[in-house]
């Protein structure tokens, strides 16, 4: 026994029915999917009808196939692109049990459509009781003016497809009728322009606060800098009126110390350094002043001294040979004193006439030779006397 369906798309309307003789069905047999196949083997009332083959099932249940060319059930590895498996996640396979597209034995429903009418009516498939309208019809507005042909002037809702709702009890018949959607209506609009000004009003006061908050960081970055700044103003005033004091304290301690005390400090620092380049058989190069601060002042106060001595003893002990351009061959005849009453005063004549370094004192102004020269003629007025 085989189950037939029978669709009649026209009228959206369909019938089952069951064919428990083989000779009946036998011309369905080694047909494929979508095959066109006369009924007339059906019955009678079945002549001149064509049925075209969209499906079926076996006995097992497992449906056809499109493209798998057998009439029994084999294994195949399905992605999901051939349908009859829908995978959970992307790259999934599975191998699963299918059903040929060739009709076999073992079929237990086949599903067809009427491709043809004959020349009589079938009950419930194609007489005029069957053939009832659409009771479902588009929805959007765009769809329903694509059905009708119409434009954007003119109002959809007149174009619905309405059904009757017949009354109970004595009551009036109502009409039923699909909600529009996408329908454009002056309350759309209005919510439209509603919206769009919210948004825009949100952004003019998002703009307003966010340049106050940079406004405020400016001024508070401008009141941190000026603070740091002043600080840093206010260290290097107390800086520069320490450093002021500090000079000014040292004028007054140099401004209060008197010449006569600047005298006396000279003349020990003379002294000290006197006694340090007189002293004899000690260590050469050990000096051991109290500080080198003194030291230095030492030296330079005994420099200026002993050149003014020197020019002073030089003044006292020129001579006329000194006066030569060539000292050296006019200072033989100054050893022309022996014929004087002593010898002695002859011999100590000779360091008078070598008043050479006197001479080159003048011209390269060395203080060593000059020093000499004065503790000589020192020499000399003590003999004399």
């Amino acid at each position: 026994m085989v189950k037939i369906n029978i669709a009649y798309p026209p009228f959206g309307s369909n019938q089952l029915i069951e064919v428990d003789d083989e000779k009946k069905w036998r011309v369905f047999l080694d047909k494929r999917l979508s095959e066109e196949v006369p009924a007339d083997s059906l019955g009678d009332e079945f002549k001149g009808y064509v049925f075209r083959i969209t499906g079926g099932y076996d006995k097992e249940g497992f449906s056809m196939m499109q493209g798998v060319m057998s009439n029994h059930r084999t294994r195949l590895l399905l992605d999901g692109r051939t349908g009859q498996y829908t995978p959970k996640r992307n790259g999934c396979r599975k191998r699963k049990s299918v059903r040929g597209c060739i009709v076999g034995s073992d079929m237990s429903c086949l599903n067809v459509t009427i491709v043809k009418r004959g020349p009589t009516d079938l009950p419930k498939l194609t007489d005029k009781e069957s053939d009832r309208p659409s009771i479902r019809g588009p929805k959007r507005a765009n769809n329903i003016r694509k059905a009708w042909g119409l434009t954007k002037k003119d109002d959809v809702r007149q174009y619905v497809v309405k059904r009757v709702v017949p009354g109970k009890d004595g009551k009036k018949d109502k009409i039923k009728s699909p909600k529009i959607q996408r329908l454009i209506t002056p309350v759309v609009k209005a919510r439209r322009r509603r919206i769009l000004k919210e948004k825009r009003v949100q952004k003019e006061k998002s703009r307003k606060e966010a340049a106050d908050y940079a406004t405020l960081l400016k001024t508070l970055r401008t009141q941190k800098r000026n603070a740091l700044l002043s600080k840093k103003r206010e260290a290097l005033s107390s800086k520069t009126a320490k450093k002021s004091a500090t000079t000014e304290t040292k004028t007054e301690a140099t401004a209060t110390v008197s010449p006569a005390d600047k005298k006396k400090a000279d003349r020990k620092a003379a002294k000290e350094l006197k006694a340090l380049k007189g002293k004899k058989g000690g260590k050469k190069g050990v000096q051991k002043p109290k500080t080198l601060q003194a030291k230095k002042e030492a030296t330079k106060k005994a420099d200026t001294a002993v050149v003014t001595v020197s020019t002073e003893a030089a003044k006292k002990v020129t001579t006329k040979p000194t006066t030569t351009a060539k000292p050296t061959t006019t200072a033989k005849p100054t050893t022309t004193a022996k014929p004087t009453g002593t010898a002695k005063p002859t011999a100590t004549a000779k360091p008078t006439t070598t008043a050479k370094p006197t001479t080159t004192a003048k011209t390269t102004g060395t203080a060593k030779p000059v020093k000499k020269a004065a503790t000589k003629a020192t020499d000399t007025k003590t003999t004399k006397k």
